[in-house]
């Protein structure tokens, strides 16, 4: 009798694990330390195109806010990594190279698939401060983390922008 309930037991287990699908799993997690909370970074689910070639994208959330970035992976530059930071109120890229990791305004790739940094939204003084944020080599997880903290400050007022509402 022990036999049969630890077999049918067993059986349970495998078939549910079996019928689970694929648990999805976050990239990267964070805190902000901002009144925006812990920032969750996941791929999205589709690549997003760009000139006809198809790009990695992903998706940042934020705890106490209903909107989210999208950002798009562009590497195909030798030695150069963009990341273009879609948003609401603001899309701006960064770009890694050899030597650093910071903001800048939409270059011409970009720009010809309809993109534009909106100055009216943009903090001019916030932005001159991301120029360079590092000059430490890392991942491409450690890059979306970065920007998951940084690229809010961007947008003027965006403590009102990405207020949670109740």
């Amino acid at each position: 009798m022990k036999k049969i309930f630890n077999l049918t037991f067993l059986i349970l287990i495998i078939t549910s694990f079996a019928f689970a699908g694929e648990v999805k799993m976050p990239v990267a997690q964070g805190n902000t330390n901002s009144e925006l909370g812990i920032y969750t970074i996941d791929k999205a689910e589709q690549f997003e195109m760009i000139k006809g070639e198809p790009l990695r994208a992903y998706r940042i959330w934020y705890e106490n806010s209903p909107d989210s970035l999208t950002v798009v992976v562009d590497d195909n530059k030798e030695g150069i990594t963009r990341f273009l930071v879609i948003s609401e109120d603001l899309v701006i890229e960064y770009i890694c190279n050899n030597n650093f990791f910071g903001a800048r305004q939409i270059d011409e790739r970009f720009a010809g698939e309809g993109y534009s940094t909106s100055e009216q939204n943009l903090d001019r003084l916030e932005y001159y401060h991301q120029k360079v944020i590092t000059r430490a080599p890392m991942t491409e997880t450690g890059y979306l983390s970065l920007i998951s903290v940084y690229f809010p400050k961007l947008i003027k007022d965006y403590g009102m922008i990405y207020a949670k509402e109740d």
